[in-house]
Order: structure tokens, then C-alpha cells, then sequence
């Protein structure tokens, strides 16, 4: 586990810009396992891993993994399908394997396969079921040779009517696999291809208090393509489709909306993320670059590209409103720049002391003094004395 803060600061020739954020990358970790049993020794049985890591619906432990499903292809040296079929099209083919009677079966009974003479190469898809909503958007192909998941991630804690829950998807490969092998049982370990991304707060300084309302995540890739590697142990690869239109709704993603969270501390960060991570596309995300001027407005970073945070908040110092007022929500943007991995959790601790209007401007900068002198002698006229990092 490895955590590291970024302190973003402007100095005088741009701007100062007193908003800090932290990471937490943590990668996947201990592996919870089912153990199955096969109806014959002779049957083609399977032995369940997973990543016990938190997902966003809920954590993926021993207990709950028997709650989801997958789907199985299995092909042979000459790329005959002997389970599932030679899918070419993204669908939602393939064996459906679901846990029942204490072990891991075949959903029908008319799917059951019995181990050939030959090896085969295994690939699944987790999870098997779709729910409509999600029938377009997480689909999956595979042949002997290339195996890929689609999947379009949903804005799950807007307000548009096509918002739903994620999936926590993922795939496992097990090659040259015979009866011989495990006892007849094919072992699978699952990997995540998304990124999970959780959000913290805590305040600059300890008489400040920060009251929030909506934060959003503005100019995310939200779908893709992943193919899958060519061995167990390998790294797949994610092609991110076409930059979405914002006429649809695309492109931004809500972290909180409509809500009240109070944060009044400077030493203990306070969680601000709904229960759960959210789920999102693995991508490089390019932070706004407001001291260029070709990107110095949010209107220009949308037109780059360049991603940003929209925060709705009221900010409080020694009891003055900064930000906002008793009545009102204020809105600032703060430029935001990471790489999200697959199968890693990213963790952003925002440290709330100013931002960007719309239109680049700086506000909640420090408090800056104009000095003058009059008799004696000449000295300049205007002496700008401003904290520096």
C-alpha cells in the first residue's frame, strides 16, 4: 500500500491555487476461494478465485461470491468451440455456470461436459447474467484466438434516467487444461478490468468548515473495449471508444448529488463518497490546464478535453463565508489529472482552500497585503507579500 499527496500550487505569474489532493493506490488482494466439487470424475468441473477487494455494490468476499455467475467457453487446439460457441459478435453466449447445492454446477443440465481427450483452453465472463438495463451496455465475445469484453460505464449517482448500477466485471483464463489436471477441475481466478475511484475531504486549515453539496467528475472516457491477454498471468488491454457528445450526457460522472456533507477537520479525512467506489473506465485522464491560454476557461478544457472536478459547496472560515452564503451553494472547479488502472482502487483526498471560476479565475486565494511608504526616500509603490509553497 503506498499513499503520496500532491500539492498543486500556481505561483504569482499564473495563479495560486490552494487545492491539494491525495492518492491511495491499492491494488487487489487477498484471494478468497470456492471450493467445488464435480457431479462426475469424468465431468468438467470448476474452482472459483477472486480478488477480495471492495466493489461498488459490495465487497467481494468468500460468502457472496456464490452470488453471481459466469459464462464459459472452452476451445480446442483447432479452435473448435466445445463449450459455448465460436463468438465473433458481441453478445451474451457462452455456459452459464451459477453455484447451487454447495457447489459451482451448470445452470441446465443439458450443458454438461464431459473432458475430451484433448486440451482445452478455458475463458469466463463474470458477471453471466445481465440485467436489461445493462443488456447494450456490457456485452462479450470469444474465439481460440481473441477474447474481448464491451463495457460503458453509467453516471450510477446522477439524476438521468438511464443511471444504474454498475458491474464489477471481470474475466479469467485457464489454458491447456485436462482431465488429468486438478482432478478434472478447471480453476479460475478472476481479474477486475475496472478502476475503482472513492473520494475524502478535509479542510486546509482547522477553523475552516466545508459543507457539500454535488461533486462531478467532468470530460471521462465512459466506455470501451478490453481485450483480454493472451495468458492467465498476462495484462490486458483497454481501447477507449470515441470521445462521447455532451449532448447526451456523457463524458461526466457523479461522485455526490444532493447532499449535505459536513467537513470540518484538517487532520482526519471524511468520507464523502457514496458507500461504495465507484466503478470506472481504466484511462489517463488529462488535468486542466487553466495557465495556457488556449484552455483558460471550462469551456476550453471541454473543447481539450481536459478533466476537472465541479464542487457545489459553501466554504466557512472563523465563521465568514468564503464560498456561497447562509442561503446559497457556490460552485468552483479544480483541475483534475490521474491514471486510473484496471483492478486498482484510487482514493483522492480533497483538501478544500480555493479553486477556479468557470472562466479560470482564481478564488479563495490567500489574503495578500499592498504595502506603501511615504517620506525618507522612494521605495516601490506596490510590494505584493503572498505566501509561498
Amino acid at each position: 500500500m503506498y499513499q503520496f499527496d500532491l500539492f498543486l500550487f500556481m505561483k504569482k505569474s499564473t495563479v495560486m491555487l490552494w487545492a491539494i489532493f491525495g492518492a491511495l493506490l491499492m491494488g487487489c488482494s487477498d484471494e478468497e476461494i470456492a471450493n467445488v466439487e464435480t457431479s462426475s470424475r469424468n465431468a468438467i468441473g470448476f474452482n472459483v478465485l477472486s480478488n477480495a477487494a471492495e466493489t461498488r455494490a459490495t465487497p467481494t468476499t468468500n460468502t457472496n461470491l456464490k452470488n453471481t455467475d459466469f459464462d464459459v467457453f472452452a476451445f480446442t487446439a483447432d479452435g473448435t468451440a466445445f463449450m459455448g460457441k465460436v463468438d465473433t459478435e458481441f453478445g451474451h453466449d457462452g455456459v452459464n455456470i451459477v453455484y447451487k447445492d454447495n457447489k459451482w454446477d451448470y445452470k441446465n443440465a443439458g450443458d454438461l461436459r464431459y473432458w475430451p481427450t484433448e486440451a482445452l483452453d478455458f475463458y469466463a465472463f463474470n458477471p453471466g447474467t445481465v440485467d436489461e438495463a445493462m443488456q447494450w451496455s456490457y456485452m462479450w465475445e470469444a474465439t481460440k484466438d481473441t477474447q474481448k469484453i464491451t463495457y460503458s460505464c453509467s453516471d450510477e449517482y446522477g439524476s438521468g434516467i438511464n443511471a444504474h448500477e454498475n458491474y464489477d466485471v471481470m474475466y479469467a483464463i485457464a489454458k491447456g487444461q485436462t482431465k488429468d489436471k486438478n482432478n478434472g477441475v478447471v480453476r479460475f481466478n478472476f481479474k477486475h478490468i475496472l478502476s475503482q475511484v472513492v473520494f475524502k475531504a478535509k479542510t486546509e486549515y482547522d477553523n475552516m468548515q466545508v459543507n457539500i453539496k454535488d461533486i462531478k467528475i467532468f470530460n471521462v472516457k465512459m466506455g470501451g473495449v478490453y481485450t483480454l491477454p493472451a495468458t492467465a498471468d498476462g495484462t490486458g488491454s483497454w481501447a477507449v471508444g470515441d470521445w462521447p457528445e455532451s449532448s447526451t450526457g456523457g463524458g461526466s460522472i457523479t461522485v455526490v448529488q444532493g447532499k449535505f456533507i459536513e467537513v470540518n477537520s484538517n487532520t482526519t479525512a471524511t468520507d464523502i463518497s457514496e458507500k461504495t467506489p465507484m466503478l470506472n473506465i481504466p484511462q489517463k485522464l488529462t488535468a486542466w490546464k487553466v495557465s495556457e491560454e488556449a484552455t483558460n476557461t471550462k469551456i476550453k478544457a471541454d473543447g481539450a478535453h481536459q478533466c476537472y472536478l465541479s464542487i457545489t459547496c459553501k466554504i466557512q472560515q472563523s465563521g465568514g463565508y468564503l464560498l456561497g452564503s447562509a442561503d446559497s451553494y457556490g460552485t468552483i472547479y479544480v483541475p483534475f489529472g490521474d491514471t486510473w488502472v484496471a483492478g486498482k482502487r484510487h482514493i483522492y483526498t480533497l483538501i478544500f482552500g480555493g479553486g477556479y471560476t468557470d472562466q479560470g479565475v482564481a478564488v479563495l486565494n490567500p489574503i495578500q497585503f499592498n504595502a506603501e511608504t511615504t517620506g525618507w526616500v522612494d521605495a516601490d509603490n506596490d510590494v505584493n507579500v503572498q505566501p509561498q509553497p
